[in-house]
């Protein structure tokens, strides 16, 4: 019933509210994600998990126990980020990214990229703050990445950035290494402490930040990552360097078994001589937050990790392999042998974690050890 007014005075007009007006008073704007867009990875990797690779403009994991091939990935992730117009960030830690694998699998050492390891973290970073300072730390890996995008919105890298990590775990926080410095004792907290606080910020807002429409370059970070087993109660799997990562990252591979290493070599043999070559391993996808028509899914099967990328662990995709890589096999076996002449041999791997860790991670010492002949930094066959 409406409201007679009393004497002369005139109804009040309620007034209308507009939802949408008042967004825009409080600047309070959806801005929409480009449509997703994809750093790719080999065929064996989209045929055992149904997913193109690196998603752009996410944080992506791969992670799992040494040499079941997590380097493998974020390889194949630099070629393809290369491939693709944008330029990689190679932010190698352990020294394990050798030449002549990435141009074995693709890479333009010609081409654009951009290559960091601890010396330039520590001269361009870390020496700012503390000039005595002889160690790269986590701090200072933070503070690379803000650098470059920082560089990239002042215009002076008017392209995409990907940023791939080998690997997180590996520095030290500084009150980690102020206190090795000082023959103190430290805490494993101090560095998860660190990688929480530090990458915050990259984690949860610069990277994803870069899916809007309104972001000019889309940015992406993918980090490989050890893990161990917390015994202590149900055995959980634990992140090397901490949860942090594993927390901010939207897609996680998972290579190898969980509970156990769960790899096998892989040795090809002819004429009586037998050369490791791969590692097959187990692969899944545990985490999967992807926006669009492949979020959510979690396939898993097998792969081969082979000096030249990953290939499918059945019999065809092998085939197809050893034909492909006949000139490579018959370098390393013989002359005169063909395809078929190369008999495959499995080799369980009985390592759990970094104590049992075998050689260098992901191949590369198998090749310096096995592959006498070949320059492992240029790909030239010695004489």
């Amino acid at each position: 019933m409406a409201t007679v007014p009393s004497g002369n005075r005139k109804p009040t007009k309620k007034k209308v509210f507009s939802l949408a007006d008042y967004k825009k008073k409080a600047n309070l704007v959806d801005i929409p994600d480009k449509p997703v867009d994809w750093i790719t990875l080999s065929k064996a990797i989209q045929t055992t998990t149904g997913l193109i690779g690196f998603p752009r403009g996410y944080i992506s994991l791969s992670r799992g126990f040494s040499n079941t091939g997590k380097s493998t990935s974020i390889l194949e992730g630099i070629v393809g980020s290369q491939k693709a117009g944008t330029i990689p960030v190679i932010i190698d830690l352990e020294n394990n990214i050798g030449r002549h694998r990435l141009a074995e699998m693709g890479f333009d050492w010609n081409g654009d990229y951009i290559k960091v390891d601890n010396a330039y973290l520590l001269n361009t970073f870390g020496k700012k703050k503390l000039a005595t300072r002889n160690e790269a730390s986590i701090e200072d890996l933070a503070a690379c990445i803000h650098d470059f995008i920082n560089q990239q919105e002042a215009g002076y890298i008017p392209n995409n950035l990907d940023f791939f990590i080998d690997s997180i775990g590996v520095l030290n926080c500084v009150k980690s290494i102020n206190a090795s410095e000082k023959d103190t004792s430290d805490n494993n907290m101090w560095n998860a402490g660190a990688y929480e606080h530090s990458f915050k910020s990259l984690l949860n807002t610069r990277i994803p930040a870069s899916r809007k429409e309104s972001s000019e370059f889309t940015n992406s970070l993918i980090a490989v990552q050890k893990i161990w087993i917390d015994n202590m109660g149900a055995g959980v799997v634990k992140h090397k360097g901490g949860e942090a990562f594993y927390f901010g990252s939207r897609l996680i591979y998972h290579y190898g078994g969980v509970a156990t290493h769960g790899a096998k070599a892989v040795s090809a043999t002819s004429k009586k001589k037998e050369v490791n070559f791969g590692i097959e391993a187990k692969i899944s996808a545990p985490k999967n937050h992807i926006d669009g028509p492949l979020g959510g899914i979690s396939m898993d099967g097998k792969i081969i990790s082979t000096p030249h990328g990953f290939i499918g662990a059945d019999a065809d995709s092998i085939a197809e392999y050893k034909k492909d890589k006949l000139l490579y096999f018959r370098r390393i076996l013989g002359e005169e042998i063909n395809a078929e002449d190369i008999m495959l041999k499995y080799h369980t791997i009985n390592t759990v974690g970094d104590e049992k860790e075998m050689g260098v991670d992901d191949l590369n010492q198998t090749m310096k050890t096995n592959f006498p002949n070949v320059d492992t930094d240029t790909g030239e066959v010695k004489e």
